[in-house]
């Protein structure tokens, strides 16, 4: 087929032209970012504390409802999208209108058919009108705060919790410095690392070279080493890091008070 110009080509491809610059149209989608609340069926919220976090592979919710933290399903198809089994925590707020807007934050959630998003601005509609408008939280230092709150403790490598000198191993993340060390079960260890959104590339990883002859340690080092090398994302919730390569989950940890 012959395009007449050079823009009903671009469009023919899914691209943006723009003052002779060609840019790939994008769709990140909701995922991966923290959506603060600004508007609740047409009533602007000020001052607010609820907000929802949606997960890499948009399975899941977690969030604030503005008293309660909140925690539930999610399905992302297209531009349809639907919450489910949304629950959060009991505890009691003085303010009247707090509760109020938590449970009618909540209904809102699970009226939700599709959404719009245009830049820093996500809206959740029903089948007529917008119920819930929320805008994109300013990301500091790409999220990496969040990876240092916590020494994380190995759970599983690959999915995998057979492993005996697993709880011996871990890592701490230092975003000051740009950077992260541990031990590997056998080894003390130290590298770099850069964190934008929930992009993450650790490197320079060096080690001390004791040879560990107990349990399946030498096998867990070099696992946990070529994982943290390999990983290129990463995601928190409930407590957890998880780190992947690609689509594959790569190594599993928990969360330790430092």
């Amino acid at each position: 087929m012959k395009y007449k110009n050079t823009k009903m080509y671009a469009a023919a491809l899914g691209v943006l032209v723009f003052a002779g610059a060609t840019v790939l149209a994008q769709n990140a989608g909701p995922a991966s970012r923290k959506w603060e609340l600004v508007e609740l069926n047409g009533q602007q919220i000020a001052k607010s504390e609820a907000f929802v976090e949606i997960n890499d592979n948009e399975t899941r919710v977690t969030g604030n409802a503005g008293c309660n933290r909140l925690t539930g399903k999610v399905a992302v198809i297209g531009k349809r999208i639907e919450f489910s089994e949304i629950a959060t925590t009991k505890m009691f707020c003085s303010d009247r209108n707090a509760m109020r807007q938590e449970t009618a934050f909540v209904r809102a959630l699970e009226a939700a058919k599709r959404y719009r998003q245009a830049g820093n601005t996500l809206e959740l509609v029903d089948r007529s009108r917008t119920v819930a408008k929320f805008t994109a939280a300013r990301e500091s230092g790409g999220n990496a705060s969040r990876l240092d709150d916590k020494k994380w403790v190995l759970e599983a490598i690959a999915g995998r919790k057979t492993f005996k000198a697993l709880p011996y191993a871990f890592l701490n993340f230092d975003s000051k410095k740009g950077s992260v060390g541990g031990n590997t079960s056998c080894n003390v260890f130290g590298g770099e690392y850069t964190a934008n959104g929930k992009r993450l590339s650790v490197t320079d990883v060096i080690s001390t070279m004791r040879a560990c002859v107990e349990d399946d340690r030498m096998s867990v080092e070099r696992e946990f080493l070529d994982g943290l090398r390999s990983a290129d994302r990463y995601d928190i919730e409930d407590g957890r890091l998880t780190l992947y390569s690609a689509k594959r989950v790569v190594l599993s940890f928990r969360g330790e008070a430092k």
